[in-house]
């Protein structure tokens, strides 16, 4: 075990590729910056090759050890799994399972895939939940072809949109990679707080984990899989970004922001448009609207992905608090269903 990959990186981010569905806040420069508690990461090993492994963070709960996905809290990363080479997987999951049982431990698992490796992994008693959905939309070789599956409304808003920004001296710009510069790059991510806090302000819990967030997302561009997309305007102001990730083939929205005025309306949709075009182009299959069913989202992928959340404890302490957990919940739903069925009284 260890707090960071350091040596191992390069390897880790091989099995990564390797996984059927690889998610971004499973790349060694995401999980050097986000912990927000102790980093444990468990590494298996045959002789000096790395095969597999996952990273948690630990924390205490009522004086119990609670293990959680690296990184869970306010940036809610998700498509979250073990990593294990394709052969290799079974070996995998029984060291990790015997490495998890080795004392009173709440595992606490939020936004796994519902086919992950790691549901076999995690011993003793407790529950596994639905989570929200993941939108996602299978990409075609032309973002003309994609425009096409949309809905009339929105293809005539983006047309028409598009034709009214450009007349406006509005452009399309993609900051990331190699040969960005870093100065680029914190240009792009001031711009991103500034939008984000704009338009969503203390309603984002986002913002509550910028710094871990801003250092990754240095590392990530450096290597070309984090990339700001924005709008310019003819005097080179930044009216809209959007920061997606690019792994395993796969392009994934994380956050945006704008600005708001009248004559710039639109312009999300514009940007998201000119995203999925840029996807297209670097070769990407997959547009990933990564966690949460959003109404908004449906405008832009057809097909969805569930999450979910994988609660056991393996001793009599830890099995106790899953215990507690469950019966919050239920009381919590109950009591949901009562507030929606009462039908406010009063004078007539």
């Amino acid at each position: 075990m260890v707090d960071r990959l350091g040596a191992h990186a390069s390897a880790w981010d091989a099995l990564v590729d390797s996984m059927p569905l690889p998610s971004p806040f499973l790349r060694s420069w995401w999980l050097a910056e986000v912990a927000t508690g102790d980093p444990r990461i468990v590494l298996v090993f045959d002789d000096d090759d790395l095969v597999g492994g996952l990273a948690l963070q630990r924390s205490t709960k009522a004086g119990v050890e609670v293990l959680q996905f690296l990184g869970t809290g306010p940036l809610e990363p998700d498509h979250l799994d073990l990593v294990a080479a394709p052969a290799r997987v079974a070996d995998v999951v029984a060291a990790i399972r015997a490495w998890l049982a080795a004392g009173d431990r709440l595992v606490d698992l939020v936004g796994a895939r519902p086919a992950a490796w790691v549901l076999d992994a995690v011993p003793g008693r407790g529950e596994v939940t639905d989570l929200e959905v993941a939108p996602y939309v299978a990409l075609p070789d032309d973002r003309a072809d994609y425009l096409a599956t949309r809905q009339g409304r929105m293809r005539s808003t983006i047309t028409r949109t598009a034709k009214r920004l450009a007349k406006a001296g509005v452009t399309f710009r993609v900051v990331g990679g190699p040969d960005t510069e870093p100065a680029d790059v914190d240009r792009s991510l001031s711009a991103l707080h500034e939008l984000h806090d704009g338009r969503w302000g203390d309603e984002s819990g986002f913002l509550a984990s910028w710094d871990s967030f801003a250092a990754a997302a240095r590392s990530g561009a450096a290597a070309g899989e984090v990339r700001f997309h924005e709008l310019v305007s003819a005097d080179g102001e930044i009216v809209a970004i959007e920061t997606d990730f690019v792994v395993g083939g796969r392009m994934s929205f994380y956050q945006a922001g704008r600005l708001t005025e009248h004559e710039l309306r639109g312009s999300g949709s514009v940007l998201r448009y000119d995203v999925i075009g840029a996807a297209i182009e670097a070769g990407c299959t997959e547009f990933d609207l990564l966690r949460g069913g959003e109404d908004y989202k449906t405008d832009w992928a057809d097909q969805r992905r569930g999450l979910i959340r994988i609660r056991r404890g393996t001793g009599p302490r830890s099995q106790a608090l899953v215990a507690v957990a469950r019966l919050n919940a239920f009381v919590q739903h109950r009591r949901s269903l009562r507030v929606a069925t009462e039908v406010p009284t009063g004078d007539t």
